[in-house]
């Protein structure tokens, strides 16, 4: 029952906290379906670590602004990941120059972590600390198989059934 609350509770914090940034126009589509993720990363999180509805009140608003935080931060690495897909069409010195910005990102992800590690230590016991860093990459591996499983048109299980039947037709059909 406690654990049930504690997730109420850490639900109510972040989705108020989420709908205080967005307007009402924005929660259609896209961002309704952030909603549903986030909604569905904070139950996981919670019971991950679970957190009691003290640790939940003083967690989640620390947790929520290195989440802002490190999208930023990924995003930079990504942009500068990206470029570097072109590095034929560079020059040395653009290419070095865009390895620089990706290790800059990198450094700035790295450094934001250890900060907010730092925060995370003065609202929750150092074990649930350590246990939040396993129960995000453990969340993201949920994603990834629940959008095989479950996501558009059956994730890859439809496009793998595609290439499996294709695999067994003749290249050329004229020779059945």
């Amino acid at each position: 029952m406690k654990k049930a609350l504690a997730i109420c509770a850490a639900i109510a914090l972040s989705l108020s906290a989420l709908a205080q940034t967005e307007a009402p126009a924005e929660k259609k589509g896209h961002a309704g379906m952030h909603e549903k993720f986030e909604a569905e990363k904070i139950a996981f999180i919670t019971q991950k670590l679970d957190l009691n509805v003290e640790e939940a009140q003083a967690f989640w608003p620390v947790y929520n602004e290195y989440s802002k935080a490190a999208e930023a931060a990924h995003q930079s690495v990504m942009r500068a990941t990206k470029q570097l897909r072109k590095s034929d069409e560079l020059s040395d010195a653009d290419a070095q120059k865009l390895i620089d910005e990706l290790l800059a990102a990198k450094q700035q992800e790295a450094d934001l972590m250890a900060r907010y590690t730092a925060r995370f230590k003065q609202v929750l016991p150092i074990k649930k600390v350590a246990a939040l860093f396993a129960a995000e990459d453990d969340f993201r591996m949920h994603l990834f198989k629940k959008f095989k499983d479950d996501g558009p048109h059956k994730g890859g299980k439809r496009i793998h059934a595609r290439l499996k039947d294709a695999s067994k037709e003749p290249a050329d059909k004229t020779q059945k």
